[in-house]
């Protein structure tokens, strides 16, 4: 009866070792506040970061939501990149005569050719889906336009049947409605998810 009760002594002991350490590594994650009352009664008020809570309809939106959380992270960098040079382009074309910004234009080409084709052409169809639609939604053009804008309709149409093959659509716009999943990937990332 006796190593019963230290048993449970030890495990309550236990118990609460690790529960103080789990709120100490923890204390990121909320803020305290400790007030002491007249009666030296001390009250801790314990603030908690908001959190979202997805529910599923079936397991397939679950995997799609997983899937896009991946694919979103890995072409991230990708679309920060394009957005940027995308206004970079746009204002050069606007501001310079047109051979100065066709030289500027095609040595651009070719050093993103050279910094990026292999990494391009290594993501997956499904990443190559979610980078023209991020691209999209964060330009608020369709990788059509950007692509006639930039370079001409004769290299846009090719780029369109050449997406065709790998079951893309350059010209469809992106609707967050539609592509709701992705929406809540977006939101679940936050911050990581700043394409500013």
């Amino acid at each position: 009866m006796k190593n019963r009760g230290l048993n449970i002594g030890g495990i309550a002991l236990l118990a609460l070792m690790l529960l103080t350490t789990k709120i100490s590594s923890a204390r990121e994650q909320f803020e305290t506040d400790t007030t002491v009352m007249a009666s030296a009664d001390t009250a801790v008020n314990v603030t908690l970061k908001d959190v979202t809570v997805f529910q599923f309809r079936n397991p397939d939106d679950e995997r799609e939501y997983w899937l896009s959380v991946n694919r979103i992270r890995k072409v991230l960098p990708y679309v920060k990149m394009a957005k940027q040079l995308y206004l970079d382009v746009s204002d050069k074309k606007d501001n310079e005569k047109k051979k100065d910004y066709r030289h500027y234009r095609k040595d651009l080409e070719k050093e993103m050719r050279e910094k990026f084709e292999k990494e391009l052409r290594d993501l997956t169809i499904g990443q190559g889906k979610v980078l023209v639609k991020l691209i999209n939604r964060e330009t608020g053009n369709n990788c059509y336009e950007i692509i006639k804008d930039v370079k001409g309709g004769f290299s846009a149409f090719t780029w369109q049947i050449v997406a065709k093959h790998y079951d893309y659509n350059l010209k469809e716009k992106y609707d967050p409605k539609k592509e709701w999943i992705m929406e809540m990937a977006i939101r679940s990332l936050g911050a990581e998810y700043s394409v500013r």
